[in-house]
């Protein structure tokens, strides 16, 4: 894992989480649209100094997830944290793609599976295939590693051991056609 882009990130979500307390301590912090604040402020030092590309749109939803997973896997650590860590797996370039293992948990009907199955077919890639019906193991490993059944999730294990687990059909897709070679 890229610690120095982790860092990074983390600091810029506590700046941010500075501005966002200043410019609403009129209502306690309280504000139901905080994604879209924060996407705004977040969007040039996102880009400019880490690298990511973002359009604010993913930007807005990659904070909204990172809350949802977070409230459903870890509700007491610490959020720039596990939002980084989010960020990580979800849009953060492999350091070593052409040694990574992948294994995709999917099941046969899940249209976003398919949709990710013919993008690893399309760039004929060396990826394990885990239907999570056929083989109760997998079910019970995505269940272990990220609190529920939900696919597809593309699991990465690095050379070093690290794995990562990415959800989202469209993230997989941008990380398969941008990381792995």
């Amino acid at each position: 894992m890229n610690t120095e882009l982790r860092t990074n990130i983390v600091e810029l979500l506590r700046e941010t989480e500075r501005a966002h307390h200043e410019a609403f301590a009129a209502t306690d912090g309280a504000d139901p649209d905080w994604p879209i604040w924060y996407a705004d402020y977040l969007m040039q030092p996102f880009t400019q100094r880490l690298g990511f590309d973002f359009h604010k749109s993913q930007l807005i939803y990659c904070l909204m997830n990172a809350d949802l997973e977070h409230q459903a896997r870890s509700p007491d650590s610490d959020w720039p944290e596990f939002y980084a860590d989010q960020f990580m797996d979800r849009c953060a370039p492999s350091e070593s793609p052409e040694e990574d293992k992948l294994a995709l948990y999917h099941y046969y009907g899940c249209p976003f599976c398919s949709m990710v199955t013919a993008g690893i077919d399309r760039l004929g890639l060396d990826v394990e295939l885990r239907d999570i019906f056929e083989n109760p193991q997998y079910r019970a490993e995505l269940i272990e590693a990220r609190g529920r059944a939900t696919v597809p999730v593309l699991r990465i294990t690095c050379p070093n051991g690290e794995e990562h687990w990415m959800s989202e059909s469209r993230d997989i897709l941008d990380y398969l056609e941008k990381s792995v070679v």
